[in-house]
């Protein structure tokens, strides 16, 4: 049985407050409670922009700017477990992840003419393993045998604060700030038994 998901997570440490995720995977079988899952875990986030002013007017366009992001990218192991019936089931998801996560940094210089332009740019990549855990419901939304729908609660331990600090921008002496060391968030997946379609 595959799946597909999309995931939002609420932190202040992002533009817009929030970092998101995109995951595919396959549940690999049940039984009775017992229902392991493997999948692969797309997470995305952007830092709020750093102005840089010389002076103490408010109103004066910044001399720079500072714009980071991050990427994770990750394999799940999830030895879910599922309490209930095809209709409606408690699922709880502690998951561990091994994979990649990376962030990107542009410095950018004011150039007088309306626009800023690249002054340096930096990439810090590192490898990662972290758990998350998940809670929810799972059930037959459509009466249909084949399609699934799981609505859960998240929390997640991926750190994508220490890849943005770990951007060099020492010439220009500041420091990159923002992400955060966990994060709580909703999810949705849909189930699809190709199998049984079939």
């Amino acid at each position: 049985m595959f799946y597909g998901g999309f995931e939002y997570y609420r932190h202040t440490g992002f533009k817009n407050d929030a970092f998101y995720n995109v995951n595919l995977g396959s549940q690999v079988y049940q039984w009775k409670f017992f229902a392991p899952e493997v999948g692969v875990n797309f997470h995305a986030g952007f830092i709020p922009d750093r102005e840089f002013d010389e002076g103490p007017d408010p109103n004066t366009i910044p001399v720079a700017l500072s714009r980071a992001s991050f990427t994770s990218f990750s394999i799940s192991l999830a030895p879910k477990l599922k309490f209930g019936n095809e209709e409606a089931a408690l699922v709880l998801i502690p998951e561990y992840n091994i994979g990649k996560r990376t962030a990107k940094g542009n410095y950018l210089v004011y150039n007088g003419n309306e626009r800023y332009d690249l002054e340096q740019k930096e990439t810090y990549s590192e490898s990662q393993n972290y758990w998350s855990f998940a809670a929810g419901i799972e059930g037959q939304l459509l009466n249909v045998d084949h399609l699934w729908f799981s609505f859960y609660l998240k929390y997640t331990l991926l750190d994508s604060k220490k890849v943005i600090q770990s951007l060099d921008f020492s010439d220009y002496d500041f420091k990159s700030n923002g992400g955060s060391k966990d994060g709580y968030g909703l999810g949705i997946r849909v189930y699809y038994d190709l199998f049984s379609a079939l």
